[in-house]
């Protein structure tokens, strides 16, 4: 008989966390990140950051300004998604956004970065006494995507990684707050 009463106790609770639960996944959509409302965010994990990431960088209309640790480019893979990548953030320098890139001094390939200036790109490295670990890019002061990712085949292709894009405004100001400070610093 308490085996009974136990699931009747435990199946209001189980039925409401199971509402709430579809309710944060309906408010968090995941299929279409370019479509999130303000002050909504998506996940972009393991390999849906790639695309996500990509959309948010053909629309950008402004400014892209990224603090990544690694950034990688495969001359012999042309095709790879880290130079895909690339060449969507070339393509948004050549179209006139503002593209700044702070990164690690001693842990990215020293190529990308000239092959990212000759596209308009404005780089940065961090200060020698700093290690710039972060993950982090924002998108016409409306866009921050944050999290684990490099730019790089393992972390693209083959790492589980966790990612979360949020629309937010008053948060990616607050984040370019901190860009601009890093990038002075820089």
């Amino acid at each position: 008989m308490s085996g009974v009463k136990g699931l009747l106790v435990l199946f209001p609770l189980v039925f409401f966390a199971g509402i709430m639960l579809g309710a944060f996944f309906i408010s968090f959509p995941r299929s279409s990140p370019v479509d999130i409302s303000e002050n909504q965010a998506a996940l972009l994990n393991d390999r849906d950051y790639f695309e996500g990431v990509t959309s948010f960088i053909s629309v950008a209309n402004h400014s892209i300004h990224m603090i990544m640790f690694d950034i990688k480019y495969y001359p012999d893979y042309p095709d790879s998604l880290a130079n895909s990548l690339l060449s969507a953030l070339g393509d948004a320098a050549g179209r006139g956004v503002d593209v700044r890139i702070i990164t690690d001094e001693f842990l990215t390939e020293k190529p990308v970065l000239s092959m990212l200036k000759e596209k308009g790109a404005n780089i940065k490295f961090d200060s020698r006494d700093i290690t710039t670990h972060a993950k982090l890019i924002i998108i016409d002061s409306e866009i921050v995507i944050i999290g684990s990712t490099n730019w790089s085949y393992h972390s693209i292709e083959k790492n589980h990684e966790a990612n979360v894009v949020i629309r937010s405004p008053p948060l990616a100001k607050k984040f370019d707050g901190y860009f601009e400070k890093v990038w002075a610093e820089s």
